[in-house]
């Protein structure tokens, strides 16, 4: 599909004007439009009914649009078990390589983002324009999220957040994502129609328990009743996803940090000076490459590969 064209179905206008200022907007400020049949665009997505004819992209991350990833989402008025549960499985999940889902609502969605921002990459798919923060309190969270990920929405620049956009979006999250962990979920929520989006479009469900006397947990206690895989850490996700963790090791021949240590072992030090590469971003892909089984650190603190 042509970026025009695909504009124009965004839009929901003929106007070349608009569609013309809408590509110009987005150049100005950094944003790329994909349009479905692009070669950046997202190859699970194609397979969702109704996949969105233009993806509006805005961050340092692009790439991770193609990566493994796992949707986290719960209540937005989430308590401090759901925060903490959604803190340790986000983040472990972000450790291992894996790239988190979310909408950067209240509650569990901004506790993913902050996990995973910090141990990795993330994606957070939006209920309105890429050019709006929603809600505000998290402006500083929606800029981290672009610089160790990418914000994602279908829906054209200036949108702002409806009751109708929230469903929409969800499948988004369920589609750009291999499973989905619900953590804190009413019996009514969006978090739900998530869960039940996944489970239609072929995508593995899982859930965290919660206490019985809990309102927030009864869909969530309610999901895993209907099938969804109890899970209390992030082992019981990884472990569905065999294949993936020997995907990712054998497209890692080409590493720069591999290439690097195939001239022998070096501190982290010696790898980020050689191949140009932050200390920050580095330690990340360490534990990846480490948790994935092709380096490990010796007893003098040097990596090498096994």
């Amino acid at each position: 599909m042509k970026i025009e064209e695909a504009v124009a179905k965004a839009l929901k206008t003929e106007s070349h004007e608009r569609i013309r200022k809408e590509i110009e907007k987005a150049e100005k400020i950094g944003v790329s439009l994909i349009p479905y049949g692009d070669e950046l665009y997202p190859k699970s997505l194609v397979e969702i009914h109704e996949p969105p004819p233009l993806l509006y992209v805005w961050g340092e991350r692009i790439d991770v649009l193609s990566r493994f990833s796992i949707a986290v989402v719960g209540s937005r008025k989430a308590s401090s078990y759901g925060k903490a549960a959604a803190s340790l499985i986000a983040g472990d999940l972000a450790r291992n390589g894996v790239v988190i889902v979310s909408g950067l609502a209240y509650g569990i969605d901004s506790t993913a983002h902050a996990a995973a921002v910090k141990n990795g990459s993330t994606i957070a798919v939006l209920g309105n324009g890429v050019d709006i923060v929603y809600p505000r309190s998290n402006a500083k969270l929606f800029e981290e999220v672009k610089k160790h990920g990418c914000l994602v929405s279908e829906f054209p620049f200036g949108s702002k957040p409806d009751k109708w956009t929230f469903p929409r979006r969800n499948r988004i999250i369920a589609g750009l994502s291999k499973g989905t962990v619900v953590i804190e979920a009413a019996k009514r929520s969006g978090s739900l129609i998530t869960a039940r989006l996944a489970l239609e479009e072929g995508r593995e469900v899982f859930a965290v328990p919660g206490p019985i006397f809990s309102l927030s947990s009864e869909g969530t206690n309610e999901l895993i009743k209907e099938g969804a895989k109890c899970t209390t850490c992030v082992d019981d996700v990884i472990e569905e996803f065999e294949y993936v963790k020997l995907a990712q090791k054998s497209e890692q021949i080409d590493d720069p940090i591999i290439e690097c240590l195939k001239k022998g072992p070096k501190t982290t030090e010696e790898i980020s000076h050689s191949i140009g590469i932050p200390m920050n971003e580095l330690n990340v892909k360490l534990t990846m490459l480490e948790v994935n089984g092709d380096i490990e650190c010796d007893s003098s603190g040097k990596f090498r590969l096994i």
